[in-house]
């Protein structure tokens, strides 16, 4: 039997057996804490790899470089406070005191660069056109919509063989002799249903959103398939039946009128899709919205009525024979032609997307742009009659109950009437920015911007009036742009709606008096710019003959805007009389 250890002993063998103990924990400790510093090591790194990486030289907020989404909440919440997403742009060139600068407004995505100077975005699509084409943002965005239609393709072949075979519903010969009539038809409906909210209004102010809405949308619907939806008829129809407003108050009270139940199942579809784009523009992750916006299943049944819709009017076009009577129709007399040439023709798929895109983007462009109208003619009652003073001396006996002819109202021109038009599109900001991407490494205004780059341009910033023009020294513009110097706007002046600025010194009128881009320029500019013209001229000049437009009250007059596809008024109220 072993005999037990005295205490000495006990001590000395049990020291090992402590300082044994003591050096696994220390190692066990020591391999946690290289875990640890490892792994924050290497979350460092992950943060710093997916946060924004700004190009060299050029400016931009410091403090979105450290931000995940970079600038993007502040552009989501800038456009939920005040409705115009894209003014914002305009307070990054204030704050950072340059016509060009960066943004980060999308996790995992390369930088966007915004050229403020309307001379050099002008030189950009117009002369520097294989540096810059469409692509990246706006691609992603829209392309959803009209995946095989031209507003969404690169300046490839299938791009130019496309809009060669619709050029020709944009030229003077198509858009006298077919659109202006569906334009003036449609425009004397919505004559008609005002006429009928005046005599019923006694006066009083009237919503008429919804009225320009709905026209706006069955005249390009019937100028592109048509098809007439009656989208007018049923308006003046429920405004007949609206019970009696004798008694409603004070008379600036705002009168409202009911609206029609029984719209076609296209004007709700389309309506859907476009509210579905305009979530997409609105967000945060484009990629993740769009994926999102597949799924959802009011978007899917609105895209099945639409496709199913589009291909019958498809096969009654195609079956027309005669003259053409809408831009569907001269499509397939053009695809027809070019077919026999051997040449490309269009498919459904394109014969869709293309006509959808002509539809929307009309649509979109003429609503917006005659609601601003309606606000400014409203609230500048001098200019207003000023302008029908200019069209009563071409038709001194026009009024509501005798209207000019189409043929009449495209042929002749008047200097005040011209400008005045020109204004309207120049302080409406309807459509305030476009997308270019750039195709090699390229430099602006003395930046270099690598190939791959979405460069936004935005230049509504040379129409507000709380900005003034940067002074750009010549040396930095490109070689194009530096003997194209355009006249300048008195910052003082450059947002209010002044017609006048349009006239030189001789009384004739002059479109190139000062910087302008409302459809974009160059080959890549607006394809419906000439239509979307005629349509917002021939409107106002049958408007403004057919009613005065009266001072409203400060609670219908806002100015606040909204932007879903195009930049518009939250609210547009009038107050006509009626013209006879």
């Amino acid at each position: 039997m072993a005999e037990p250890l005295n205490s000495s002993e006990a001590s000395f063998l049990a020291v090992p057996l402590i300082r044994e103990k003591s050096l696994g924990d220390l190692i066990s400790q020591n391999f946690s804490a290289v875990g640890v510093a490892t792994a924050a090591i290497l979350l460092g790194f992950l943060y710093w790899a997916v946060l924004p990486k700004p190009l060299p030289g050029i400016p931009y907020t410091k403090k979105s470089r450290w931000q995940f989404f970079g600038d993007a909440f502040d552009f989501v919440n800038y456009s939920k406070e005040t409705g115009e997403g894209f003014r914002w742009f305009a307070t990054k060139a204030a704050e950072l005191q340059s016509p060009i600068f960066q943004v980060f407004l999308a996790p995992l995505s390369k930088p966007i660069v915004v050229v403020t100077d309307i001379q050099e975005l002008i030189d950009m699509s117009t002369r520097r056109t294989r540096e810059f084409d469409r692509g990246g943002f706006l691609t992603g965005w829209v392309g959803i919509l009209f995946p095989e239609g031209t507003i969404s393709m690169a300046s490839h072949d299938k791009f130019k063989d496309q809009r060669n075979i619709w050029s020709s519903t944009m030229t003077s010969q198509f858009l006298n002799s077919v659109s202006a009539k569906t334009i003036h038809q449609h425009t004397n409906s919505l004559v008609k249903l005002w006429s009928t909210k005046c005599q019923r209004a006694s006066g009083r102010p009237f919503e008429v959103s919804d009225d320009l809405k709905q026209v706006t949308f069955d005249m390009i619907w019937t100028a592109a398939t048509g098809d007439d939806l009656g989208l007018i008829t049923r308006r003046i129809n429920a405004a007949s039946a609206t019970g009696d407003v004798s008694d409603i108050g004070s008379r600036d009270e705002a009168v409202k009128f009911r609206n029609p139940s029984d719209l076609p199942e296209i004007v709700d579809a389309c309506e859907i899709l476009v509210e579905h784009l305009k979530n997409m523009r609105g967000s945060v992750w484009l990629a993740a919205t769009k994926l999102w916006v597949w799924a959802t299943p009011s978007w899917n049944r609105a895209w099945h009525t639409k496709e199913t819709v589009m291909l019958q009017l498809i096969e009654n076009s195609r079956n027309k024979v005669g003259e053409a009577q809408c831009a569907m129709d001269e499509v397939f007399k053009r695809s027809s032609l070019l077919g026999s040439k051997g040449r490309n023709s269009s498919s459904h798929r394109e014969m869709i997307d293309e006509t959808f895109s002509y539809i929307v983007g009309g649509h979109e462009t003429t609503q917006d742009t005659t609601k601003w109208s309606m606000k400014y003619l409203t609230a500048n009652q001098d200019k207003q009659s000023k302008l029908r003073e200019a069209l009563l001396e071409i038709w001194p006996t026009a009024n509501a109950h005798n209207l000019p002819t189409y043929q009449e109202i495209i042929s002749v021109e008047h200097p005040y009437v011209e400008a005045s038009i020109q204004e309207l599109l120049r302080i409406a900001l309807t459509a305030p920015s476009w997308t270019r991407r750039t195709t090699q490494d390229v430099m602006v205004l003395g930046h270099r911007i690598p190939s791959g780059i979405d460069v936004f341009g935005a230049p509504s910033v040379q129409s507000l009036e709380d900005m003034e023009d940067f002074a750009i020294d010549p040396k930095l513009r490109s070689i194009t742009s530096k003997p194209r110097e355009s006249g300048k706007w008195v910052r003082e002046t450059k947002g209010q709606y002044q017609p006048e600025r349009w006239i030189d010194a001789d009384g004739k009128y002059d479109g190139y008096a000062g910087p302008m881009l409302p459809f974009g320029a160059g080959p890549r500019g607006c394809f419906g710019q000439r239509l979307a013209r005629m349509e917002l001229r021939m409107m106002i000049i049958m408007l403004v003959l057919s009613f005065e437009f009266k001072p409203i009250p400060d609670t219908y007059a806002s100015f606040r805007a909204e932007e879903v596809i195009n930049r518009g008024p939250h609210i547009t109220y009038i107050r006509p009389i009626l013209r006879i």
